[in-house]
Formats: C-alpha cells, structure tokens, sequence
C-alpha cells in the first residue's frame, strides 16, 4: 500500500516541489501551508504516515506543530520531518528532545533526502 506524506510549506512553490518529488518516488501526498492546517488535516485523516514540514512558517512553527503531534495521543506516533533552512543547534536539540525523527537541510541531496524519508517511514 503507498505511504501518504503530508507537505507541510509555507511557500506554495516548494510545497508543490515536493509533493512532485515525493510522487515520482511513489508516495502519495498532501499539502498544507501552515501548521494549524496541517494539524486539521492530519488529525482528519488516519491515512498519514509521515508529516515533513518546514521550520520557520507564519501562524504555527514547524517546532509548534511538532509539539501539538506528539502531545495529541491519537497522532502523536506519525513520525516528524524538518526539511528547512534552519540550521541553529539549540533549535534542532530542542526538536530532537520533542520527538523529532529527523532534521533535513535545505537545500537537501535527492539522495540522502529519500534515505532518510523512507528510513523514518519504515522504522518509525
């Protein structure tokens, strides 16, 4: 069965990027363009597997929208990307202590980008 990713990305033109990417790999996917939509969708929708999401949006985080995953019980075992430009350590130790599976520069290597996709996807 095709894993769902959900895309979450402030600007619409990377989103689409990725969904695109993520499709060509196999993956079904969904968008959302802040955290407060992507938490709707994801507590709507039982068929996500995996959220990759941007750090630093408007209205809710990506550090936001983590904390709100991992603190709703029926969620709060879909694993969490950071695909972002966000580099500082305390941020990216914050995120890890939070139960972030895995923190993805941009701009990212296709192949090290999919590694760790389909690694956090298939162990959790």
């Amino acid at each position: 069965m095709k894993k769902t990713i959900l895309v979450v990305d402030d600007f619409a033109s990377i989103r689409d990027f990725v969904c695109e990417t993520l499709q060509k790999k196999g993956y079904d996917t969904l968008g959302a363009s802040d955290g407060n939509n992507a938490y709707k969708l994801l507590t709507s929708r039982p068929d996500i597997d995996l959220v990759l999401t941007d750090y630093n949006m408007p209205d809710c985080t990506g550090f936001e929208l983590l904390k709100r995953i991992k603190s709703t019980p029926a969620v709060a075992q879909v694993p969490v990307i950071f695909l972002t430009t966000e580099s500082s350590p305390e941020k990216m130790k914050a995120a890890k202590e939070a139960g972030l599976s895995a923190w993805i520069k941009k701009p990212y290597r296709a192949d090290s980008f999919f590694t760790q996709i389909d690694n956090v996807i298939n162990n959790g």
